[in-house]
């Protein structure tokens, strides 16, 4: 299974490279202005293009004849996210959670967030008392960063079915699907993928390890890195996916910053973050975390004291602030995504309906009319 993945990757990425000269040079000109001629010179500085969106229409831009400034049905930025279904790579529909970031512009960072074994995307959701009573998911959000919150296939909103090892490995290649749909988002000028970040929980956290180490993990085409600039893995177990925690550490811990969280007395998962520890450490920006507690996964991150706090400082230092140019990317296998609905975030709206009057405006008394705008006289 992963010769068979490792392969399709690698010719992705190979015809990937072949067709981006072609596509890069067959950049349409301004209009009104013919195409240079083979060889002309061209007089001055070159200015830098801005990004060029896919001709293809956006599935999340809503109604086309509502003005650009007006996504998602006119919602503020920020107050909003979608529910939508990405089609796997063998056609089985998996569920996530998109929350568009604040500024749309090409050196916005991305996260990705993956539960724990029989959990959901929705943990991410749940309020956290640390960041004022909203989840982790819109936190993110606020902070500058586009999110992407999925549910795992067999799990969360998806068909529920019994797990095997075997479902453990396609995941893998869900994981990359869901990365495809983060290129889409990045080829439309909205985020720069090159300022990629992940945060797994328990299984999810050797998931995402197991990806990283896969040759072709958040690669988009040949001679390119991994687009993951940082990972933070949550009470990892001593194995998953078809790999010893260990092992992965031993490559993807040089390559990719990491942090490690976990409880002291969460025995499994503090274990096997000892067993790795200090190899870890030797790379300068991998932190690992130890906390006096019990609480594993989505529990330690929403209840331990300090948790968010650490979390939300490595992938600023990480991904938020590290220095990488957009650029264009080539997308053989665009995924395709449906189902789409818009959810406005409840403490928002709530927050909205209990605001009070505005200076100017003051609220009427009971019985009496509101007092008219404007100049009295």
């Amino acid at each position: 299974m992963t010769t068979i993945r490792r392969a399709r990757w690698a010719l992705t990425a190979l015809v990937a490279a072949a067709f981006t000269v072609g596509a890069l040079a067959a950049r349409a000109q301004p209009p009104g202005k013919p195409a240079a001629r083979p060889g002309a010179k061209v007089k001055g500085r070159v200015p830098r293009k801005a990004p060029q969106p896919p001709n293809a229409r956006d599935p999340l831009a809503g109604d086309p004849a509502k003005a650009p400034e007006e996504p998602a049905g006119g919602l503020e930025a920020g107050t909003y996210h979608y529910a939508l279904k990405v089609r796997a790579a063998d056609g089985t529909p998996l569920s996530a959670s998109y929350y568009p970031p604040v500024t749309q512009d090409t050196n916005t960072p991305a996260v990705l967030l993956v539960h724990e074994k029989d959990r959901s995307g929705k943990d991410f959701e749940d309020p956290i008392a640390e960041l004022k009573g909203v989840g982790l998911s819109e936190h993110l959000q606020g902070l500058g960063y586009a999110v992407l919150q999925v549910d795992l296939r067999g799990q969360g909103a998806n068909v529920r079915k019994p797990l095997n090892d075997r479902d453990w490995v396609v995941m893998i290649d869900d994981l990359q699907t869901f990365y495809l749909f983060l290129l889409d988002r990045h080829n439309r000028g909205e985020i720069n993928l090159a300022k990629l970040g992940a945060v797994a929980l328990g299984e999810g956290a050797n998931l995402v390890a197991a990806w990283a180490h896969q040759p072709g993990g958040a690669v988009s085409g040949q001679n390119r890195v991994t687009d993951l600039s940082g990972m933070a893995l949550v009470s990892p177990l001593p194995s998953g996916s078809g790999y010893g925690f260990p092992e992965l550490m031993s490559t993807v811990a040089s390559r990719i910053p990491v942090l490690l969280m976990v409880g002291e007395r969460d025995a499994p998962s503090h274990d096997t973050v000892k067993r790795v520890k200090a190899g870890v450490e030797k790379t300068r920006q991998n932190k690992v975390e130890l906390y006096p507690s019990s609480l594993h996964g989505y529990k330690l991150l929403r209840l331990e004291p300090g948790a968010t706090a650490h979390l939300a400082r490595f992938l600023e230092a990480t991904v938020k602030l590290r220095a990488a140019e957009w650029e264009p990317r080539y997308n053989l296998t665009p995924v395709p995504y449906n189902d789409i609905q818009v959810i406005r975030h409840k403490d928002q709206a709530k927050a909205k309906a209990a605001e009070p009057p505005k200076a100017d405006e003051p609220a009427a008394k009971k019985g009496e009319p509101a007092p008219p705008k404007g100049d009295p006289g």
